[in-house]
């Protein structure tokens, strides 16, 4: 970046703060099912159904982060039915899109009445940059696509569906200010 006339150099607004800073301030979490929520992967039964395997300690996170005062999004295709049920079954918020992940995100967060800054979006392949790119800050689990690897803020040391996200809001429940009563 250029100096001013007056010797000043301008700073971005996003280098004013670091990043727990900017971590502390996270109050909603967007997590795409598959691949960060789950391995990626679908148990397809003979009859047609389908399952996902979800981690406890995943689920055991989600709730402290909602306990905490958090919010959080699970995002899925359509025909991932078996997320959506989980997600009813639970009482997590599930949002669905078809691929087309940047006006998903938009939308959440407009529902939610917040700044991007305030998101943060989790994902692992490359249709999830766009909304990556929307949040505030960006998580990618150890065994993300390179691509959203290197578009991620934090790079989380576990793999999807087997403490990713579990990683992720321990440490943003870290970060997270003390709230008034």
């Amino acid at each position: 970046m250029q100096q001013t006339p007056d010797g000043f150099k301008p700073k971005p607004p996003q280098d004013e703060k670091d990043l727990d800073t900017l971590l502390g301030e996270i109050e909603l979490v967007v997590v795409e099912a598959e691949g960060v929520l789950t391995d990626g992967g679908v148990i397809c039964g003979p009859d047609g159904s389908e399952s996902v395997v979800i981690g406890r300690s995943d689920v055991l996170g989600l709730e402290n982060w909602l306990a905490l005062g958090g919010k959080a999004v699970v995002a899925s295709r359509q025909s991932l039915k078996a997320v959506a049920a989980w997600c009813r079954e639970n009482g997590f918020t599930h949002r669905v899109h078809q691929g087309a992940k940047a006006p998903m995100m938009q939308t959440i967060i407009f529902e939610h009445q917040l700044e991007p800054r305030q998101v943060m979006y989790v994902g692992a392949d490359l249709d999830d940059l766009p909304a990556m790119i929307i949040a505030g800050l960006a998580a990618a689990p150890l065994d993300a696509h390179p691509w959203a690897l290197g578009g991620a803020h934090v790079k989380l040391r576990k793999p999807g569906g087997r403490g990713a996200l579990r990683e992720l809001l321990d440490l943003l429940a870290e970060k997270r200010p003390p709230r008034k009563a």
